[in-house]
């Protein structure tokens, strides 16, 4: 048997850097999959040597902890997201500048499509990172967040700064949002989804003389407050505050200062209390969709009303719906049952939507895409109880229900 000598010595540094950072960019292509697929903690270093055809050890040489490759997934997409701002930031218009913004997050999502670029990592995950770790990661986040919100002008007040900052909120998870309903399109489509989308963020959904006063409604309040009733308000509360992993059987019981033997009397495991979760959620949403039917006047106040009462269970935060970013690190199963629903939600409100065309209150626009952006603003809601706080409840309902229904480009208040 031959031995091949070693040809490292004829490589200058730069070759050898150069292969280096090839690899390490080879392992966060794995990684940021594995993570958008499972979460961190469903992710092992042994997963990303095995979608590589490497070793573990071979891994571990440019990553030795999971926590630190999920650090760097996590850098590189907020590092893509910054880049999309800043060049965003130099047009001359907030009207320009939010198109471009959404042209370079499309641009991005169609080179993952043709198998040019590795998807963003969905952020939410970063919630279940050490705090050592979590830290810098959240503070880069709130940087890119404020450049967001510098999109629309000058926060030179604090109305203005409240009033951008919903802008931002509803921009930025619309566009996360997408990525769970875009490849549903074909790739050659892209542009035509792009145009509706801007379309529906940039002038909203209400008709242009269209009359909406909000009615805020509780769809718990004939709800019968038992021992299941508190288990899942608490595990919708820790979900959404730490993740599907973190919100364990022992954190539960734990709030709740009860036995396991209690909450296994009523659930056989933790997953089944997720998808009870979601299937009350899907509940409540029904009831309120039954009661906001029963109001007068346009499908517009319906539908804001609708809107109103969702936003008020968010910003509340006692029992609030379960977020979206929950679903990627839950059991297949659980996952594919809430997309069933939130899928139904969406259909229900495009078909709200289209009556709301019909009787002028609702502008033409594409009732689907409508629809995902009303769901990812008033889901992720909870994560503006701080910036709610700022104001009365009333105050905070009506600012982002109407950036929603009016659009990010309506004239300052």
């Amino acid at each position: 048997m031959s031995i091949q000598p070693r040809l490292d010595h004829l490589d200058g540094p730069g070759a050898r850097s150069a292969r280096y950072e090839k690899q390490r960019a080879r392992i966060v292509d794995a990684a940021v999959t594995l993570v958008n697929d499972k979460g961190v903690g469903g992710m092992t270093l042994q997963q990303v040597a095995q979608a590589l055809d490497l070793t573990t050890t071979s891994v571990t040489y440019y990553y030795r902890y999971k926590e630190q490759l999920a650090a760097a997934v996590f850098e590189d997409t907020l590092h893509r997201l910054a880049t999309m701002v800043r060049d965003a930031a130099k047009e001359a218009s907030p009207r320009a500048r939010v198109a471009s913004y959404v042209q370079s997050y499309f641009d991005q999502f169609a080179r993952v499509m043709r198998g040019e670029d590795r998807p963003l990592a969905i952020l939410s995950e970063i919630r279940t990172l050490e705090e050592r770790t979590r830290r810098p990661l959240i503070e880069q986040y709130q940087n890119i967040f404020r450049d967001v919100r510098s999109l629309f002008g000058n926060v030179d007040t604090p109305e203005r700064k409240r009033l951008y900052s919903a802008r931002a909120q509803l921009l930025n998870e619309a566009l996360f949002w997408s990525a769970m309903w875009l490849r549903r399109y074909p790739l050659g489509d892209l542009p035509n989804i792009r145009r509706r989308m801007l379309d529906v963020l940039e002038n909203g959904i209400a008709g242009p003389n269209a009359s909406w006063p909000m009615e805020v409604i509780d769809p718990d309040a004939d709800v019968p407050d038992d021992a299941k009733h508190e288990f899942l308000r608490v595990a919708n509360r820790l979900i959404n505050d730490i993740g599907y992993k973190g919100a364990s059987v022992d954190r539960i019981v734990g709030e709740l200062k009860i036995t396991k033997g209690s909450f296994y009397h009523h659930l056989d495991a933790k997953d089944d209390l997720i998808l009870e979760c979601y299937q009350n959620d899907y509940r409540r949403l029904g009831r309120l969709q039954l009661l906001i039917r029963g109001l007068g006047g346009p499908v517009a106040r319906k539908l804001a009303s609708g809107i109103a009462s969702v936003l008020n269970l968010q910003f509340d935060g006692v029992h609030p719906l379960l977020r979206t970013t929950a679903l990627q690190a839950m059991p297949k199963v659980v996952r594919v049952a809430a997309i069933e629903r939130f899928d139904r939600s969406a259909l229900w409100l495009s078909g709200l939507l289209v009556d709301g065309m019909a009787d002028r209150s609702i502008r033409l626009v594409d009732p689907m895409i409508a629809a995902n952006i009303i769901i990812s603003t008033i889901n992720s809601a909870y994560d503006l109880r701080s910036w709610a706080r700022q104001q009365t409840r009333d105050e905070a309902i009506d600012i982002y229900a109407g950036v929603l229904m009016r659009g990010l480009l309506d004239h300052d208040r």
